[in-house]
């Protein structure tokens, strides 16, 4: 069944994610989140998805991926698919934000988004980061290694409770450069 689907048509939307394509619209084969991120802003923690695939493709401004050890930029138009059970996560780096897509196959995961802001209108506060955890389970999502890892905006894996304070820093020191040379940060 072909379907259109208009930006007003769209379900709430959770820290900048949106659901373009829900899998209940495609009988589950896939999905599509859009994103609209800030710049120096670290992602989630580093994770997997078992029984899916996952497809970034960067419309404007830079996304730094870490996969497997591995970490890219990509810029407008670049692309990564991440394979399942893979270890991944992202950040945008100091002064570049950016707007991307996620496509997810099989679809699914997607309604982790809706199901985590509904569970923070209940309960009327941000959820714990192990509330996350707990609530991600059911949308094919797996912690990666013992510990929560997040990557900071330049390029660094870190533990998750650090990671906010690290990007602060680096936005800090990127001002304070700026400062010293005369120039206006990116």
């Amino acid at each position: 069944m072909s379907t259109i689907i208009l930006p007003d048509q769209r379900p709430d939307g959770r820290r900048g994610f949106e659901i373009v394509l829900s899998s209940a619209v495609t009988g589950g084969t896939s999905a599509l989140v859009e994103a609209k991120v800030d710049g120096a802003m670290s992602g989630p923690p580093l994770h997997t998805h078992p029984e899916s695939e996952e497809t970034y493709f960067v419309v404007s401004g830079t996304l730094l991926l870490y996969i497997d050890g591995e970490v890219t930029e990509l810029g407008p138009s670049g692309l990564a698919h991440i394979t399942r059970g893979s270890q991944h996560t992202w950040a945008t780096p100091v002064g570049a934000g950016a707007h991307f897509l996620t496509l997810h196959t099989p679809g699914g995961y997607e309604n982790y988004h809706p199901t985590a802001l509904q569970a923070e209108r209940d309960k009327g506060a941000p959820l714990t980061q192990e509330d996350l955890f707990q609530l991600a389970k059911g949308f094919d999502w797996e912690l990666a290694g013992e510990a929560p890892l997040r990557m900071t905006p330049l390029g660094v894996l870190v533990p998750a409770g650090q990671a906010d304070k690290a990007a602060e820093h680096a936005v800090a020191q990127e001002e304070a450069a700026a400062a010293a040379s005369g120039t206006v940060p990116a």
